[in-house]
């Protein structure tokens, strides 16, 4: 078992037995779960210790974002049409800096994960980045009773 799974050729993958890349796929989830989570914690950390700043309305340009504090909580404030909105700045997915991401109107966009969010009201609008739909298939029942997959549908 080599330290990561990205360390093995595709041919090297190709040629696991089943039950070894059944592990091998299960000790990289594990490992890609805890560094994500260590991202996180790490994220929230450097959050709650950034330091308290005092911004001015005029500091906001129209279209444009910065952080302040609330305790130990950092704040996004973004300014469009001319009010300021405030929100958490802590995307819902892993904990990234939304003030890192993007503005456009009312909707400010994870970088991380390009989820996005209303600043008027924190509602999220979509949860991150567009999958390609899962394709389908066509289920035939056999001339023997069982289950024949079909063309794509």
């Amino acid at each position: 078992m080599k330290s990561n799974m990205l360390e093995y050729t595709q041919q090297e993958v190709s040629q696991l037995p089943d039950d070894r890349l059944e592990e091998e796929w299960k000790h990289f989830m594990a490992f890609s779960t805890q560094r994500q989570r260590l991202r996180e914690d790490v994220q929230r950390m450097m959050r709650k210790k950034s330091p308290q700043q005092r911004v001015k309305s005029e500091d906001i340009p129209e279209g444009g974002m910065t952080t302040t504090k609330a305790g130990t909580r950092e704040i996004l404030l973004a300014r469009v049409d001319g009010k300021i909105y405030a929100m958490d700045n802590a995307c819902g997915h892993s904990g990234y800096p939304l003030h890192e991401g993007t503005l456009d109107g009312y909707v400010v966009t994870c970088g991380w994960h390009d989820a996005r969010f209303d600043v008027r009201s924190g509602a999220v609008l979509s949860p991150g980045r567009d999958f390609k739909p899962i394709k389908r298939f066509e289920v035939v029942d056999a001339d023997d009773g069982t289950i024949k997959i079909g063309e794509e549908i």
